[in-house]
């Protein structure tokens, strides 16, 4: 290929605009979805690869096992930073742990993520300060560190060091600016301060008290993960709060398990660790599985559209058969030819390299939000012209077959005008390519219609009591149980339109919190149980009823100290050890607490998950959920002076309780849209593929046609015989794919405990659509083949 080839293939390109525009915008379409895809998993493929040794760099994940659901997470026991730096299997370590507190700049409090570190944070995350002295912001007790991002928030566009910035009612000055964390990092910050920065209230007790935390550890070399995992485990089970645990009666349930599961996680590892990405941390974490099928869903995009050009180019090729026969009769080789179909192909796909590159640019924000992951970084050089390369392989496999028609094209035939059709082989090959366009739509609409069905049926579901017109707040948490929470409350219910004000320890659809309750059994052994701490007039305010005795009165249930009432779910009373939830009414179980009622079921997890066992207490909650009339714009109009008097130091995050609900399958709620873009694109090119095929039918079967005709053929059996072909297409196409999505709907599935009435009907709707979309797309030729007059084809 020179030159000279691709100027004569530009030229090519501009005569037939119609074709050009055709083939270069749907191979655009395939590398913009290539590029977006391939781009994400790289992003994922090198989580954490910032951190220098991040092969030397573990996480403490840890286990609790008397929780009532015990699941791993990246938070542990902060003690065992020190204990894993004496042992010397260490040769550095930090903990990270998040303070969910607004930083004050002048007037104006601001969320910011902020992080207590220890100073080796900053070697073993490879930080280094743009402006300032990082060492002494994690050293000193009034110093602060902010990234770009988080002075830009606080300050604006003007300097941010020296300035000073509250937190509470503790001033810090910001004496550091740092870079942003990387967006693919696992530890991600806006500010850091240190640990005996006077900003954190636990840095007495935190140690004492064996607080929990995120633990960052650096190896010595040669050190052992199974050895330092053995350790830390010893010296977890002898620590007095584990001794403490494993002595009482929960440990009676533990049959010699540890009270607390350690274990030391490669940081390179953490992003697809299976078992954070099951956990309540799963938004955080990703599947091996899931970005791979994105990688080969963005490569099936690609060779869609490659088909589509394939398709497009054999037919061009064939109508060019006596440009052939000319260009071989005046003595251009085989080898000439061929370099000038293929360099045709490779300018094409370079051009639609560079529009999918735009359209990917362009399309980047909708796909960083569709994937919930950052991706500004995306777009380097390096990136681009490893693009543009793969385009030129693709360029050089597309042409292949129309440059290998050209090159056995024979001069005597195509000039005779008989040498326009191509072999069977050819054609066959050509309608296995249009099957595999057919079966990939079918397999990705089936799919897509399975999850968007179970999504909506997971997000419509009753959650067990009424959500409408619940506005959810959460309360400052250094202020829960104090007289300024309550007297909140009581100004809130005295708003115009609210009907009630209550009070729990979380929001319904986060469950973030684990509250655990030691109960005595009937028989005496004891278990724990998860804990909801709810206001008296919580049930009310929900609009829940008991399904047998009472529920917690706001008259009768005043003073909680006093009297262990309890109000438990049928889960719950079984657990117990009652057979029928109404046996466990007015029951007094051993340690004095008495059950008072049995609440309807509150799908606190969702569907992904049976209902567990619950008890309430009447407790102070950290988040108020007030029902009211209005909007959610008004309603935070409305209580935002209220909130500014009573906590000045705090923000004001309210929502409603259905978007809460939501929440749960905003993961399911991204697949479904990726699979339904990703369906809708397979079937765009599958439909011009069929069209493409079918104006090619039409054309080679031309004299066919003309004699059934003359034989006495109706419209009706042309019709018939046009749609033979294409159905037969269809239908093979179904056999290839739709087996592969009943598959993929069955695993997307086991994941649920309550799942939608899917069936086979997707599987019919995908089939349907793909026959309708065939149907549509022949259309245009099969009308053409009826229209055909014999004696101007036989003429031809």
């Amino acid at each position: 290929m020179n030159l000279r080839d691709f100027r004569i293939g530009w030229r090519l390109l501009v005569q037939q605009p119609a074709y050009s525009l055709v083939v270069t915008g749907g191979l655009a379409i395939g590398f913009a979805a290539c590029f977006l895809l391939f781009g994400f998993v790289e992003f994922c493929l090198n989580y954490d690869n910032s951190v220098p040794d991040n092969d030397r760099v573990v996480v403490v994940k840890q286990r609790i096992n008397v929780f009532p659901r015990p699941e791993w997470q990246m938070w542990a026991f902060i003690p065992l930073r020190d204990i894993a730096l004496s042992s010397g299997m260490a040769t550095e370590a930090s903990i990270a742990k998040p303070i969910d507190t607004p930083l004050r700049s002048g007037n104006e409090l601001h969320k910011v993520d902020l992080l207590v570190v220890d100073p080796a944070f900053r070697a073993m995350f490879g930080i280094s300060a743009l402006q300032g002295d990082l060492h002494a912001a994690l050293t000193q007790p009034d110093g602060l560190a902010l990234t770009r991002t988080g002075a830009h928030k606080l300050f604006g566009a003007a300097s941010a060091l020296g300035q000073t910035v509250k937190i509470g009612d503790t001033a810090l000055q910001v004496r550091a600016v740092l870079p942003d964390a990387p967006a693919n990092s696992t530890q991600q910050y806006e500010a850091l301060v240190g640990t005996s920065s006077s900003a954190w209230d636990e840095r007495d007790t935190a140690t004492s008290k064996w607080g929990r935390g995120p633990i960052y550890i650096k190896l010595a070399p040669g050190a052992s993960i199974s050895a330092l995992t053995a350790l830390l485990q010893a010296e977890s089970e002898k620590s007095p709060l584990n001794q403490r645990v494993k002595t009482g009666g929960l440990g009676k349930g533990l049959n010699g398990r540890n009270v607390a599961d350690i274990s030391l996680l490669p940081l390179r590892d953490a992003y697809f660790d299976e078992d954070l990405a099951s956990g309540r941390e799963a938004e955080r974490h990703g599947q091996r599985s899931s970005v791979y099928g994105l990688a080969a869903g963005g490569l099936l995009i690609l060779l869609l559209a490659a088909i589509n050009y394939v398709n497009l180019a054999t037919v061009r090729t064939l109508r060019r058969q006596r440009e052939i026969g000319i260009r071989k009769l005046l003595g251009a080789s085989a080898s000439r030819l061929v370099r000038q179909f293929l360099s045709e192909a490779v300018l094409t796909a370079m051009l639609a390299a560079i529009a999918g590159l735009m359209l990917a640019w362009l399309l980047l924000p909708v796909f960083s939000d569709l994937v919930n992951r950052r991706l500004d970084g995306m777009f380097t050089p390096l990136r681009c012209a490893i693009a543009l390369l793969f385009s030129i392989f693709i360029g050089i496999c597309a042409g292949a077959y129309p440059a290998w028609l050209a090159q056995n094209s024979l001069p005597g035939p195509a000039l005779a005008g008989r040498g326009n059709s191509e072999t069977v082989a050819g054609l066959w090959m050509r309608r296995v390519l249009t099957v595999l366009q057919f079966s990939s739509a079918m397999a990705l609409s089936a799919t897509a219609l399975a999850v968007s069905w179970q999504t909506y049926f997971a997000s419509h579901a009753s959650p067990g009591f009424d959500p409408s017109n619940l506005m959810v707040v959460d309360l400052p948490e250094g202020q829960v149980g104090k007289p300024t929470v309550a007297a909140f409350i009581e100004e809130a219910q005295r708003l115009p339109h609210v009907q009630g004000v209550s009070s729990i320890s979380e929001a319904v659809g986060r469950d973030r919190m684990k509250l655990i309750n030691t109960v005595t059994t009937k028989e005496g052994n004891e278990i724990p149980l998860e804990g909801k701490y709810v206001s008296a007039n919580w049930f009310e305010v929900n609009h829940l009823k008991p399904l047998y005795g009472r529920l917690y009165d706001e008259k009768l249930d005043v003073d909680y100290g006093k009297a262990p009432r309890a109000v438990v779910n049928v889960t719950a009373a079984q657990a117990l050890g009652y057979a029928q939830p109404q046996d466990a009414v007015g029951q007094t179980v051993p340690g004095g607490m008495q059950i008072v009622g049995i609440a309807p079921e509150v799908r606190f997890q969702g569907l992904r998950q049976p209902p567990k066992a619950i008890v309430y207490f009447i407790r102070p909650g950290f988040v108020a959920t007030i029902r009211t009339t209005d909007s959610l714009g008004a309603a935070y109009n409305n209580i935002e002076p209220l909130w500014r008097r009573h906590f000045p130091n705090a923000i004001l995050e309210m929502t409603t309780q259905e978007a809460v609900l939501a929440e749960r399958y905003a993961t399911d709620a991204r697949l479904m849209r990726i699979l339904i873009t990703t369906s809708v694109i397979a079937i765009a090119l599958a439909a011009f593929g069929i069209y493409v095929l079918s104006a090619y039918s039409v054309q080679r079967s031309r004299r066919e046609i003309v004699m059934r005709k003359l034989h006495g053929a109706g419209r009706i059996d042309i019709a018939l015989m046009m749609g033979r072909e294409f159905s037969t297409l269809v239908g093979a196409g179904a056999l290839v794919g739709l087996p592969l999505a009943a598959v993929a709907i069955q695993r997307y599935l086991a994941s649920y405990t309550d799942r939608a009435p899917v069936g086979g009907w997707t599987l019919a709707a995908a089939l349907l659509l793909a026959a309708l979309v065939a149907l549509l797309a022949t259309t245009r030729h099969t009308l053409t083949a009826l229209r055909m007059s014999p004696a101007l084809a036989l003429r031809e």
